[in-house]
């Protein structure tokens, strides 16, 4: 197959694209032993062969993970402040992985991680209508009444969000659990959900994104997905 050597290194989950041309330009990557720096390079990827600090780069196989991010952990792979992030709990994988989507700091659950570009944008994006399901935590009593007035959706700064599932599961004088399902990813969309209402939100769980479910997984445990949950994953697009 032919193919420019900028995209070739991105497949290869060497860098962006955009890295990618930068390293061509520094004279980092070589193809058939000679040092290539012209950007618009298209290479033969079952004859030529590429190298990158001498080691033979080859495109990568596709993987991919479910975990239960943990309360107070970045979904990022770099932070200057030194907080703990979700990159930590990926130390010891070969393959460059990183987060399908993001949640806030403070919330935990369900957290897909991929090498597949596609994939991973095809179940952030709203117009695919992935649904992603919660488990909230309020801090006061939700009324019936009040609880009718959430299942008709809340205007909210960023627009208007219309739940596709919410069910009050137990409420008393002093807090209240919910389920609730969207198929957005606007920031802190679940928390300016109810705070439209006047409840702030205690504690933030996700524990389905699609077909996959949380399952039993422990904070910070990381797990393959199976062979059932991929071809289920595949079969909503």
């Amino acid at each position: 197959m032919k193919i420019r050597l900028n995209r070739y290194l991105s497949l290869c989950g060497l860098s962006s694209r955009r890295k990618a041309e930068l390293l061509i330009e520094n004279g980092e990557i070589f193809v058939n032993g000679q040092v290539e720096v012209k950007l618009q390079k298209v290479i033969d990827t079952g004859v030529d062969e590429v190298l990158y600090q001498n080691r033979k780069i080859k495109p990568q196989e596709f993987e991919y993970y479910k975990m239960n991010k943990p309360r107070f952990c970045l979904t990022t792979m770099s932070d200057n402040e030194k907080r703990k992030t979700v990159k930590d709990l990926l130390e010891g994988f070969e393959v460059k992985l990183f987060p399908v989507g993001r949640l806030d700091y403070d919330t935990e659950g369900l957290l897909l991680f991929t090498n597949d570009g596609k994939i991973a944008h095809k179940i952030s994006h709203p117009s695919f209508l992935v649904q992603k399901t919660y488990l909230v935590h309020l801090k006061s009593k939700v009324s019936k009444a009040l609880y009718s007035k959430m299942k008709k959706g809340a205007n909210l700064r960023d627009g208007f969000l219309m739940p596709e599932k919410i069910e009050l599961i137990n409420s008393n004088e002093d807090e209240s659990l919910l389920k609730i399902e969207i198929h957005e990813g606007r920031n802190h969309i679940i928390k300016n959900f109810f705070k439209f209402f006047g409840i702030e939100v205690s504690k933030l769980k996700r524990i389905s994104v699609g077909p996959i479910k949380l399952g039993e997984l422990e904070p910070g445990q990381i797990v393959k997905l199976d062979y059932n949950e991929l071809e289920e994953l595949k079969k909503i697009f």
